[in-house]
């Protein structure tokens, strides 16, 4: 599978990019975690197109799926999200060593960072990112946070991921406008 290494000093780990790779998540996911259970934390748009590949992949390796699905949209990365987030893990006796997936665009993957940054203390992290400007830069780097009526991501903290999955075939599944945008990003 190809892959990118990102050599952070205190959690090195690796961005793999290959279309189909979400059917292939659970294999991925048990090279890195012996835990038998997995939290994937997805918006109701995103759990629509792309969660039932995630959690059959996941479960044909032996993972018990805890879902989590939050509204789309940055007007609900807060607090109130997160918290929300915290019950339904929290309900189902997650361990240290479960790992919260992000699936999902930017907004997903900077509170999915954050729970699992804080949740336990800090468990283990994997961003599958489904949009453009989430595979460029928001699943990388360990920045997670949300928004305070204050200001944007002026909550959070840097939880470096495991590891990224990203398919480009997420991409197709994206309006037009959503992709121009996330290209002029990376430009």
């Amino acid at each position: 599978m190809p892959s990118v290494a990102v050599n952070v000093l205190s959690a090195p780990y690796q961005v793999h990019v290959e279309p189909g790779i979400l059917a292939g998540a659970g294999d991925a996911l048990r090279k890195l975690s012996a835990s038998k259970r997995c939290a994937i934390v997805t918006d109701d748009v995103v759990a629509k197109l792309h969660l039932p590949r995630v959690v059959q992949s996941l479960q044909a390796a032996d993972f018990d799926v805890i879902p989590a699905i939050i509204p789309t949209g940055e007007k609900n990365k807060t607090l109130v999200t997160v918290s929300s987030v915290y019950d339904t893990l929290l309900s189902a006796k997650i361990e240290r060593a479960t790992p919260v997936v992000a699936l999902g665009g930017g907004v997903v993957g900077d509170l999915a960072g954050f729970v699992a940054a804080t949740i336990l203390r800090g468990v283990p992290f994997v961003q599958m990112p489904t949009t453009l400007l989430a595979m460029v830069d928001a699943s990388v780097g360990g920045k997670t946070g949300i928004d305070h009526a204050v200001g944007k991501n002026l909550i959070g903290a840097f939880h470096q991921p495991s590891c990224v999955l990203a398919d480009p075939e997420t991409l197709k599944t994206l309006p037009a406008r959503e992709l121009r945008s996330g290209l002029a990003e990376c430009i």
